[in-house]
């Protein structure tokens, strides 16, 4: 595993090199080393990191975090299956899920908790509209993919969606993506 990110421009926000080039040290160890507890896949989902002016190019870091993601998430994925066993996996898959099924049943504008009208939170709207495109992608079982749930950007509104809750059910779909990619 290697990585080596083009910077931005001067002028241009990118990630700060040294975060990133930590983190990728880190991983680097824990890929090298699946028996070691360093990094997980769910660690490489929410690192975030720093922008600075001439930081490495956004896209270039978040595709590598992505191939990063996938591998740990694969790996546990393997993992669970041969300490726990398939059906262990598969009920993991189905309470996910339901889980995911339960939220986006729920009416238009009231999918998850609202930030009040002193705060932001995530569009409604355009939460809403990932949700119906999960559950078509659930219901059809057609194959859900990973970068349109993963590059999901929603503009910030007053009385919007909280964003912890909207992070943490996207969390979710991804996790289910991926073991279904897994079987």
């Amino acid at each position: 595993m290697s990585f080596t990110f083009p910077k931005s421009e001067s002028k241009k926000r990118g990630y700060l090199p040294e975060q990133v080039d930590s983190f990728i040290s880190r991983a680097r160890e824990q890929f090298n080393n699946p028996q070691l507890d360093v990094v997980t896949a769910n660690e490489v989902r929410n690192t975030e990191f720093d922008l600075v002016n001439g930081g490495y190019r956004i896209e270039s870091v978040d595709l590598a975090m992505d191939k990063l993601e996938d591998s740990f998430a694969a790996r546990e994925i393997d993992s669970q299956r041969l300490q726990n066993g398939a059906y262990a996996l598969e009920d993991r898959r189905s309470r996910l899920a339901e889980l995911i099924h339960g939220r986006t049943q729920r009416p238009k504008g009231k999918k998850f908790s609202n930030t009040g009208y002193l705060l932001r939170g995530y569009s409604r709207k355009q939460v809403d509209s990932l949700c119906e495109h999960i559950e078509r992608g659930i219901q059809s079982d057609s194959s859900l993919l990973l970068k349109d749930v993963r590059r999901a950007v929603f503009d910030a509104r007053r009385r919007g969606y909280s964003e912890s809750q909207v992070d943490a059910f996207i969390d979710r779909v991804i996790e289910l993506i991926q073991i279904d990619q897994a079987r």
